[in-house]
């Protein structure tokens, strides 16, 4: 007997009741941001593996540990071309686009949205998988602190439209500094670092060496006892950053959108500089994932060949998102069913419903059958099962008669009716 072949470790069957809850995201998501007038873009699934070194970082986590190598079935020693590893995060692919399809002429800021899926190799676990989707946006082109205000705004009315509240979430937030700050963060890290050295990880010993600041971002039980007592960043950065992390939280204040400073915040991607920030539940007192997270990378699209470019993004785990809700048990609006059901008893009248099914999808409505030699009762239960406001009823007697029985679903009131006046009664019932 051959062995059954399961999905990959790490991902994920999306079974149609589940369905439900992307769908109800996307929705939610495009209508805020088509509201403001932001494009989607979409990027391909895989890149050069040079984008995401140069611009996550060679000390993150992705770049070290997580990404998935394109490789062809047949490749050889004398290929030359460049490798490929599949996407890991948005921000990287969008701003390689916004350059090389030639935005920056467009008029500033662009502002663009997504929802894809990524890849990153790491432990699977609850919310966390090897394949993952996210929804996310990108504002190119703007550096006032107005849109870091605006960009929290729309996340934190995404979830609220999403059906979590103050209630269930809560945003952390942190400054990082500009480029010229960096310098002066580092050493006051490297100093207190360098007394528990030998205590850290094997990768946060690595990053001593090459960029302290990351260590921050570490997970590992051990550095996290470490990292508990180091400097706070704000004492680091400068007159201007802390001048703008200032409006910032002015701003939310002004909206009455709740925040937690969080002064170890740094985010896993090493080109965010500035207003960094998460969406995290409240359940999770930890603080070990998040259902979304951002902020500003104004040096990356001259890292990438462009001019200085300001910019702020986000992105936020759609399954992490979908397990809250499940859990909350939100109820959610679904999309439009069958309006109509069809039902047939016997060959003939099963050949004539398949023409009635046809003409009245050409028309427009939504229309549902059960084909095959089903009872009576079984395909009313399923007319009812469907949500359709009417039922058609084909019987051999109707067929005989050029009639046709009209049910209503919702009071079971029901008549019959000459078979040619059918449309006329259903535009009357479904469209006046």
């Amino acid at each position: 007997m051959n062995e059954t072949i399961k999905r990959p470790r790490g991902t994920k069957d999306i079974l149609p009741q589940e369905q439900n809850y992307w769908r109800y995201i996307e929705n939610i998501v495009e209508k805020k941001f088509l509201s403001f007038d932001f494009g989607k873009i979409t990027t391909p699934s895989f890149e050069h593996i040079s984008l995401f070194n140069r611009g996550v970082g060679e000390t993150s986590d992705i770049v070290q540990k997580e990404m998935f190598l394109v490789k062809k079935s047949d490749i050889t020693e004398s290929d030359n071309e460049e490798n490929y590893v599949l996407r890991p995060e948005g921000t990287a692919g969008i701003v390689r686009a916004y350059l090389e399809k030639g935005m920056q002429v467009w008029p500033q800021p662009v502002k663009l949205y997504y929802f894809e899926p990524m890849f990153r190799y790491c432990r699977p676990q609850k919310g966390r998988y090897r394949e993952f989707w996210q929804f996310g946006f990108e504002i190119i082109g703007s550096q006032s602190t107005q849109t870091d205000i605006l960009s929290i705004m729309l996340i934190w009315q995404i979830f609220n439209d999403l059906g979590l509240s103050e209630k269930d979430i809560i945003i952390d937030i942190n400054t990082i500094g500009c480029k010229n700050c960096r310098n002066k963060i580092n050493k006051s890290l490297a100093q207190y670092f360098q007394k528990y050295q030998k205590n850290l990880c094997p990768t946060c010993q690595s990053r001593f060496l090459k960029n302290p600041l990351r260590i921050l971002d570490c997970k590992e039980t051990k550095c996290q006892k470490i990292i508990s007592s180091a400097p706070q960043i704000i004492d680091s950065v400068c007159k201007n950053c802390k001048l703008d992390f200032k409006q910032v939280l002015e701003g939310l204040d002004e909206l009455n959108i709740p925040y937690d400073l969080n002064p170890k915040l740094v985010r896993g991607l090493d080109y965010y500089t500035k207003t960094t920030f998460e969406v995290r539940d409240l359940k999770d007192k930890t603080r070990q994932s998040s259902l979304g997270g951002g902020g500003r990378y104004d040096d990356l699209v001259e890292q990438f060949g462009g001019n200085n470019t300001p910019a702020i993004g986000f992105a936020a785990g759609i399954e992490r998102i979908v397990n809250i809700l499940i859990e909350k048990q939100t109820k959610i609006s679904t999309c439009q069913k069958s309006e109509i059901y069809v039902i047939q008893i016997g060959d003939k009248a099963e050949k004539k419903a398949l023409k009635l099914i046809y003409d009245l999808s050409n028309k427009g409505f939504n229309v549902n059958c059960t084909m095959g030699k089903t009872s009576l009762k079984s395909q009313l239960k399923s007319a009812n099962k469907s949500g359709a406001k009417l039922a058609l009823i084909l019987g051999q007697r109707e067929i005989f008669d050029k009639s046709i029985i009209v049910r209503d679903m919702q009071d079971s009131s029901q008549e019959s009716i000459p078979f040619s006046k059918v449309e006329e009664l259903i535009y009357r019932k479904l469209r006046s």
